[in-house]
């Protein structure tokens, strides 16, 4: 299976977190960082259970610092 895409990347963020139960992935919430993106993946996959995967993507560093014009 290939490596899930970025679905609607959003600005001041660094990675997106994704969550599938099943095949398809979806989008599950953004992290600012490394610690913020652990946090939230643990959190998520307590709350979730068992039948859920989570992974994070990298998003291109234009997304990184905010919305520049």
């Amino acid at each position: 299976m290939s490596k899930p895409k970025a679905y609607d990347p959003e600005y001041g963020y660094r990675y997106q977190i994704l969550c599938r139960q099943g095949r398809e992935w979806e989008h599950c919430d953004y992290a600012k960082d490394r610690n913020e993106k652990k946090y939230l993946i643990d959190e998520y996959r307590l709350a979730y259970g068992p039948s859920f995967d989570f992974c994070a993507i990298e998003l291109p560093m234009k997304y990184w610092k905010g919305e520049e014009a």
